[in-house]
């Protein structure tokens, strides 16, 4: 039996990498029931028991290079895994997995991947030399390929596919635990309900008073307002401290400790969603919900044209009134917007099924 072992951004409570890897392994198993799947994670044994599959400490020197020993192929799996805004250790501890795996003659597959931002030469050069020795390159979008041959990629063969939670099924989603989770939340369960994700980013704060001035205008057009975390507790904060600048009551916050299968069901409660979070907006299209992304880097810009959904621009710049006129025009023809975000998530979701297909092949070689 084959064996995969994949590298990523996980155990971190990241409800958005949590989904991509409940993706990955939900398309390689759709495709090889018999695969067997393990994972790095900075927490094994929650990871272990959230996914179903062998979870291993991500810091271990010994336990990476044993679990890479007993593996057919390294996957480093999903989201922006070369990027070093956060830390330019991200860079260098992902390219040094990919490098032991390489010493240990085993093959190596970029999945679903996005790119950057990269600001220091030296993640631009440690790219160049350890990313050319990959066996295969997929790409969740165009841009994130092009950025890849600029840091002078050019060996490795580059697909672009789409994101992994693309893949998951809308009806894989059990509805119960997202109506328990919602359950006497609202005065009038009856109305339509927004989901709001946000996030804190640098030192910027002017775009939550935008967003405060939206989660009203949704209150006073008669829907709920829910802010949902992705990532917590960093979001939590973003969340409450726009709720505390709007003026009208009954926005609610999910605060209550939930896993990423929790998150999904309740977005399938939803009818629209408002999103900073690369993946609740990621995760509204899987589930084919109109969306409105709010940029702060440009992977959202990237995902909402593919989508076929409004932008609101990036949060340095964001209008209350476009963002306001944007809404109404896209609320007063929902049933439209219902239609072309089904239309995209069916094709988005045949061209991210096509990352575990070349997967395969390059497993079987």
């Amino acid at each position: 039996m084959s064996r995969i072992l994949i590298s990523g951004y996980y155990g971190f409570n990241n409800a958005g990498d949590d989904v991509v890897l409940y993706g990955i392994i939900s398309s390689l198993k759709r495709e090889q029931p018999n695969i067997s799947l393990a994972v790095l994670s900075n927490q094994p044994d929650r990871t272990a028991e959230l996914f179903g599959i062998e979870a291993y400490n991500r810091w271990s020197f010994g336990t990476i290079v044993r679990e890479l020993s007993r593996s057919d192929m390294l996957v480093m799996g999903g989201g922006t895994l070369m990027q070093d805004v956060t830390s330019p250790r991200s860079v260098l501890y992902y390219l040094g997995i990919v490098t032991i795996a390489k010493l240990l003659g085993k093959p190596v597959v970029f999945y679903a991947q996005g790119f950057g931002p990269i600001l220091k030469s030296l993640s631009r050069t440690m790219i160049k030399r350890v990313v050319n020795h990959v066996n295969i390159i997929t790409v969740r979008d165009y841009e994130s390929g092009e950025d890849f041959k600029a840091c002078g990629v050019k060996k490795a063969p580059i697909y672009i596919t789409a994101d992994p939670a693309l893949t998951i099924s809308p009806d894989d989603i059990a509805d119960q635990r997202g109506k328990e989770l919602l359950h006497g939340m609202f005065d009038d369960p009856s109305k339509p309900l927004v989901a709001i994700s946000v996030r804190d980013w640098k030192q910027e704060q002017q775009f939550k008073q935008k967003i405060a001035r939206a989660a009203d205008w949704f209150i006073m057009r008669g829907w709920n307002v829910l802010f949902l975390p992705m990532h917590v507790p960093s979001d939590l904060a973003p969340s409450q401290e726009i709720m505390d600048q709007m003026s009208q009551p009954g926005a609610r916050l999910l605060d209550a400790p939930v896993t990423f299968h929790d998150i999904m069901s309740v977005l399938k409660q939803c009818n629209y969603v408002v999103g900073m979070r690369l993946h609740s907006l990621i995760l509204a299209c899987m589930l084919r919900i109109p969306f409105i992304g709010i940029s702060y880097d440009p992977k959202i810009d990237r995902f909402v044209e593919r989508a076929g959904m409004p932008n609101a621009g990036h949060i340095t710049e964001l209008d209350e009134t476009t963002l306001l006129t944007l809404l109404a025009e896209r609320l007063d023809n929902l049933d439209h917007e219902i239609d072309v975000v089904t239309k995209h998530s069916h094709l988005l979701a045949i061209e991210a099924s096509k990352s575990s297909e070349l997967v395969l092949q390059a497993l079987r070689k």
